[in-house]
């Protein structure tokens, strides 16, 4: 039976933007003042409350309330089950929202298709309906966010037949539209954690988006799934093949601080280490946001395991920022200059372009010109690499330097000797940008094709002796709707920091989520108030992202306006 009701399902839209606006963090009102680069999440799941369709409601009512009670499911405990109220018995068993969502530019609005209003509706039976809409991004199945490159507006059709003298939707797409100003209300930014192939103690982030009721059990299952295409290889499961949640559902228990996660039989086949990492992945996720270390009890069927407390380390740039005045290399420590204590000299070098630092300490890397990359020794430089076009230099954490080879080719010269790797979806492009994230499981490659430039993350593949041999089969896309990218660095967990360049010179500086921007509902950022960036660095570390502008002045971002740190700066970069 169906329920009848008094206001429509754009009640629930309104009171989503009014929870919205209300959903704003306390202020500290003392304290240093501090360069955050965290990803800002609502401190609280905010229910809508869809309605379904009310007595004699026009097709147009109908396929509005519609999209309104489809965006509310996300966070509603009734989920979808008050938008197929809108849809006729014969397809609301068939319709399936999960398998697409679209995150669209504007509010959705319903049009009558061949006519040019709805007054003459007494006689028909079937109506045509449009929604026209430009998508932004993207939401697969698993969660995993994508950006349109270049969004265009389409129409999403809808047919409507009468049912008992009511209207109901009897032809529509799978899946949902959701307006980009309620996205981050409706799906929560979740990080889940993959241990390193190389080494379990490393934890390596991949952020999805789940709808916020039920993004807990989400979660889990995405963990239990394995690795994503674009992390294999780089990462690794502990997870028993075929281990499923036994609970629909993922909660903290009533009165305790514990998040119990039950899972199958097979699960209770992993052994105390391993399972100790599957415990600390689950609680690096269930933690973010909570304000607290929150820790977790696995169940194998009825049987709960123990679990030792496993040490494991989150990525994070170890050491502080290093930049170059008059040939001598400095730390920058809390916003003053430090000499940085080295035996390299750097007066050896013709024409010092870029240099980086290993996170390990050894030799500094020096692009001369853009010919050739130099390791700065006691005894003097000595070549790394020589050849057209290199890209800046990038030194993992494991000690190997990376840089850009020819069309589709990295150049890489860790322990032993230089290694090409040239996987197949980089074919035919040239890399201009290199940077390996501070674990060393992940690498962001900016590479530029007749089309423009594109920003690709990929997994990075080492042997035994966590020498780089590979990079995934697949990569993902980020930041596709920035042009003109020339640069790329690591800013956050999941966070870049992105050089571009206009045809006219001026520059702009942006942040990209891999797997969408986590404190701006996915969607890039411009970073505004520069258009002069020679030099750009970022790490992830609270220090944040420092450009040295054309003048040779060092800035950084502080509440949205670029301050000064010092003048006379010729290079910066952080360790990596």
């Amino acid at each position: 039976m169906r329920r009848l009701v008094r206001r429509g399902a754009a009640a629930a839209l309104a009171l989503a933007v009014t929870a919205t606006l209300g959903a704003c963090a306390q202020i500290p009102m003392s304290g240093p003042v501090r360069v955050g680069n965290a990803d800002v999440d609502p401190p609280a799941d905010i229910a809508m409350l869809p309605q379904g369709p009310a007595v004699g409601a026009t097709p147009r009512q109908i396929v509005s309330g519609f999209l309104g009670a489809a965006v509310a499911a996300t966070t509603s405990p009734e989920e979808f089950e008050t938008a197929r109220e809108f849809l006729t018995e014969e397809v609301e068993s068939t319709w399936d929202p999960a398998s697409a969502v679209r995150v669209v530019r504007e509010t959705p609005v319903a049009e009558p298709v061949g006519q040019d209003d709805e007054a003459n509706l007494d006689e028909a039976e079937v109506v045509e309906m449009v929604v026209r809409a430009t998508t932004i991004a993207t939401l697969d199945t698993s969660g995993a966010y994508s950006e349109v490159g270049n969004p265009r507006e389409l129409g999403y059709r809808f047919t409507l037949v009468r049912v008992g003298g009511e209207w109901r939707i009897s032809v529509l797409d799978d899946g949902v539209l959701v307006p980009a100003n309620l996205f981050a209300n409706q799906y929560r930014a979740t990080r889940l954690y993959f241990p390193s192939a190389t080494d379990t103690k490393h934890l390596v982030p991949d952020l999805r988006w789940f709808p916020r009721r039920s993004w807990r059990s989400a979660a889990v299952q995405q963990v239990l799934a394995g690795p994503p295409e674009w992390l294999q290889g780089a990462t690794q499961s502990l997870v028993p093949e075929g281990t499923q949640l036994s609970s629909a559902a993922v909660r903290e228990s009533d009165g305790e601080e514990a998040v119990a996660v039950r899972l199958s039989e097979q699960f209770g086949t992993v052994a105390g280490p391993q399972r100790a990492v599957i415990a600390a992945q689950l609680s690096a996720t269930f933690s973010e946001g909570a304000g607290r270390s929150v820790p977790v009890e696995l169940y194998s069927g009825t049987n709960r395991l123990s679990s030792a407390a496993a040490s494991v380390t989150l990525p994070a740039t170890t050491g502080q920022a290093i930049v170059v005045q008059d040939d001598d290399f400095y730390l920058v420590r809390d916003s003053t200059l430090e000499t940085y204590e080295t035996t390299s000299d750097l007066s050896a070098v013709a024409d010092p372009t870029a240099f980086a630092v290993s996170p390990a300490g050894g030799p500094i890397a020096v692009r001369d010109g853009d010919d050739q990359i130099v390791s700065l020794t006691p005894e003097g430089p000595v070549e790394l690499f020589e050849g057209p076009d290199l890209a800046a230099p990038s030194v993992d954490r494991y000690g190997a330097t990376w840089t850009s080879g020819g069309a589709g080719e990295l150049r890489v010269l860790g322990s032993g000797e230089e290694v090409t790797l040239d996987p197949e979806w980089l074919a035919g492009r040239k890399v201009i940008s290199v940077a390996v994230s501070p674990e060393g499981a992940r690498v962001v490659i900016v590479s530029e094709a007749p089309s423009g430039t594109h920003v690709h993350v990929a997994g990075v593949v080492r042997d035994e002796d966590k020498q780089p041999v590979d990079l995934s089969t697949g990569a993902v896309s980020v930041a596709a709707p920035v042009t003109g990218v020339e640069a790329a660095r690591w800013s956050g967990l999941t966070t870049l920091a992105l050089l571009t360049r206009g045809g006219d010179g001026g520059s702009g500086v942006w942040t990209a989520g891999v797997g969408g921007l986590a404190g701006t509902g996915g969607a890039t950022k411009q970073l505004t108030g520069l258009t002069d960036v020679e030099h750009l660095a970022a790490g992830v570390t609270e220090q944040g992202i420092l450009v040295v502008t054309a003048d040779g002045n060092l800035e950084h971002e502080e509440a949205g306006v670029w301050q000064p740190l010092a003048e006379d700066i010729d290079l910066v970069a952080y360790p990596g």
